[in-house]
């Protein structure tokens, strides 16, 4: 598996990670994916108190080097306060067995709670060796800066949001440009659009016709496309052994100018909208959202 540097924490990370959130009932499955993701070669675990997989993923990585690996997880909207940041955080490393977290993010902007607030608790936690860099999720380029400007002493490490082949809002907003301009990895969740690909038979058409120019599937050209973004990181759903072995053989995938082109133009006829706009279309509802609502890869 490719590494590369994951921007201003100078860790080297595999290009593509594992995404945990809703995974299958199946445990011992999951552990399975997850372990057999880490055995070749990507060594970045993502997840969320919300998520429920932390114990999960403890199994997971159970007998690996810990230092080799890259741990995230993020604390909740309803978490935000000082004290609660702190008391989640604590939680979380409880449930993942671990005395440090690679990256802690905060899970969603938050109306109700002063972002300043909350990220003198993650600075704390950074100090207090808890955690080793900070992140968030699901930010606007607006409240990317914000939170940047209300940090005192250390930089936000990545944003955590929606990107695929047919969901690409944070390059039309300026989001994109401004992370990559300022050394903020993007980590690009449900990179398979919740698994829209598949259901829409036209654009499943149309990836196959590049697909089978690589003896590949139209998932694998799909995080290839990812792949190919600089600062990107995709994390496919570690949901069982099949799509795991299938996601890791797109990083072996070369693709065509010609073909990223092509692939790139399947938006303006393909274009399905984030979960974070259908979120903040009702905001003062933003942190009782029903995830649960929603599939996603």
């Amino acid at each position: 598996m490719e590494m590369k540097e994951f921007n201003k924490t100078k860790r080297q990370l595999s290009v593509m990670g594992v995404g945990t959130w809703e995974l299958s009932s199946n445990r011992e499955e999951n552990v399975r994916a997850i372990r057999y993701a880490v055995d070749n070669g990507i060594n970045f675990i993502d997840t969320a108190e919300m998520y429920g997989t932390e114990p999960v993923v403890k199994e997971s990585i159970e007998g690996y080097d810990r230092e080799k690996l890259f741990i995230a997880s993020k604390v909740w909207p309803t978490h935000f306060k000082y004290d609660d940041v702190i008391n989640a955080c604590e939680n979380s490393l409880k449930n993942l067995g671990t005395d440090y977290l690679d990256l802690y993010q905060l899970h969603w902007p938050s109306k109700s709670i002063p972002i300043k607030e909350t990220m003198r608790a993650m600075e704390k936690l950074v100090e207090d060796g808890k955690i080793r860099h900070i992140g968030i999720s699901n930010f606007s380029l607006e409240e990317t800066k914000e939170a940047q400007a209300a940090m005192s002493k250390y930089e936000i490490s990545s944003n955590q949001v929606e990107y695929s082949i047919i969901t690409r809002d944070i390059e039309k907003s300026g989001l994109f440009d401004y992370c990559k301009d300022n050394g903020i990895a993007v980590i690009a969740y449900s990179p398979l659009s919740h698994g829209k690909i598949f259901s829409n038979t036209a654009l499943l058409s149309d990836l196959k016709k590049v697909a089978e120019r690589y003896s590949a599937t139209p998932a694998q050209v799909s995080l290839s496309w990812l792949l190919h973004k600089e600062n990107t990181f995709p994390i496919p759903k570690a949901s069982n052994m099949e799509h795991m072995k299938e996601d890791i053989a797109a990083a072996a995938l070369d693709l065509s100018r010609e073909d990223l082109s092509l692939l790139s133009d399947l938006e303006e006829k393909y274009y399905t909208e984030p979960i974070s706009k259908q979120h903040k279309k009702s905001e003062d509802k933003i942190n009782n959202y029903n995830f649960k609502e929603e599939k996603t890869d």
